[in-house]
């Protein structure tokens, strides 16, 4: 696969860099994933509470990102993205066959964090290149493209999931060679990190690092702002409203969705009785055709209003989308009938979605070049903080201690999930005028 040329790269190359990548963020999510699929088994063997499963399934990761994220989006903006990502993809998946290993809470938490590394080097170093091969106008469609890919992959760990653990279930014994014999859990977790050896294999054998694009003189850096994580804070600091906007609340809206990912199968096997087969069946189905669809949905309605001149629609869209999908979680949530739940789960998840393929899209093209992958990874830092750990915690911080029973899952998600969607299209609100005056600016600039 080649480019058209050093300087320009052609756009079928481009879109077949965003397919790579997608296919990547799947193994990334498969990995991230299946634990909402082993909960109780984990549990159970570890001795371990809702609060801390939820640890698990993001506190971790925040970890990770808090030390490394933002070296990682610098590495990115800086050195050879194609290796950068080749090695990420090495590392989580040695990390996901250690969780299959650990025998105790401790070792299991610290195998996740470096799980971890999946996403702090894939997005941004993904964001990054996407933005050298498509020009701004027409970034929003392969970044939501490129998002969509999360839900992809947190389908299939769900889907595939839940069929492995039904295989696995039946079996007397779990013995794998060298490890010897392990849990239900412990297998899962290893079966479910293998894809990622070919993944790494075919990125670095069929990609090619894109020549970076000169800095376009409405973008350029002035002496203030020169490469450099603290003049990326800086210009931060400088587009204030927008970057509170786009980062908490996009995140916030992100820890909605991670509350639902994290804790309806649990929902569903202990209050319905659902095995895991079932719901990992159902949800798997729901991420892959509504939360894929919704991602790309918000990508596509964002490049439609642009090109009508409406220069805020990345967080007006994610906004509007966000509000439509409160009275769908409520009953989603709140509801005694199974199939009625999984009814509202859908809309749920395809409004729910939509801000993620609409809002980041903005990132790459309203910073300059050189701080690109570093504010992508600012922005993962804050939803990792605030929506891959504080969706799950918050939903089992009410499970534990306000309810204090495990039954009460679908009382937590029923208040938290849409008090999170309000507020974060409340945040998102404050970034429309100053996204709208930026981009006005840009494109002025442009055609002066």
């Amino acid at each position: 696969m080649n480019e058209t040329s050093a300087g320009n790269p052609s756009e079928r190359y481009g879109w077949y860099i965003v397919f790579v990548l997608s296919v990547c963020g799947v193994v990334a999510y498969i990995d991230r994933q299946i634990i909402n699929l082993l909960v109780d088994g984990i549990k159970s063997d570890l001795l371990i509470t809702d609060t801390q499963i939820s640890l698990l399934q993001g506190f971790a990761f925040a970890i990770f990102y808090a030390i490394v994220a933002i070296p990682l989006g610098r590495l990115a903006d800086t050195k050879n993205r194609r290796w950068l990502i080749t090695i990420g993809i090495i590392a989580w998946t040695i990390a996901a066959m250690a969780c299959g290993l650990a025998d105790s809470y401790a070792e299991l938490f610290i195998a996740r964090i470096f799980v971890g590394i999946g996403e702090a080097v894939l997005t941004p170093a993904g964001f990054s290149l996407l933005a050298d091969l498509f020009k701004p106008k027409r970034l929003a469609r392969p970044v939501s493209v490129f998002t969509a890919s999360s839900f992809v992959g947190s389908g299939i760990a769900l889907i595939v999931g839940g069929a492995i653990i039904k295989y696995l279930s039946g079996l007397d014994s779990i013995i794998f060679p060298i490890v010897g014999q392990l849990e239900v859990w412990q297998a899962a977790f290893i079966i479910g990190a293998l894809p990622g050896i070919p993944a790494a294999l075919w990125f670095f054998f069929t990609t090619h690092e894109p020549v970076r694009q000169d800095f376009d003189q409405h973008r350029q850096a002035s002496a203030e702002f020169r490469d450099g994580f603290f003049q990326a804070l800086q210009y931060c600091k400088k587009n204030l409203r927008l970057f509170t906007a786009l980062f908490a609340g996009i995140s916030v809206l992100s820890a909605a969705q991670f509350a639902l990912g994290a804790w309806t199968p649990s929902y569903f096997m202990r209050v319905f009785g659902w095995s895991a087969a079932e719901i990992g069946s159902a949800q798997g189905t729901l991420f892959l055709f509504c939360g894929t669809s919704g991602v790309i949905t918000g990508g596509f309605l964002t490049d439609f209003f642009h090109r009508r001149g409406i220069h805020d629609a990345n967080l007006r869209v994610a906004s509007f989308a966000a509000l439509l999908a409160v009275p769908c979680a409520i009953l989603a949530t709140s509801t005694s009938n199974p199939q009625l739940a999984i009814a509202m789960l859908a809309p749920t998840m395809f409004l729910g979605t939509i801000p993620f393929g609409s809002g980041p899209a903005a990132i790459p093209t309203v910073a300059p070049p050189q701080y690109r992958a570093q504010l992508v990874a600012i922005y993962l830092l804050i939803a990792n903080l605030l929506g891959q750990s504080g969706g799950p915690w918050v939903v089992a911080i009410m499970t534990d201690s306000y309810f204090g029973s495990d039954m009460a899952v679908g009382k937590s998600l029923s208040i938290v999930v849409p008090a999170l969607l309000v507020i974060g299209a409340l945040l998102t609100m404050l970034g429309w005028a100053p996204l709208r005056e930026q981009l006005k600016r840009m494109n002025e600039d442009v055609e002066s």
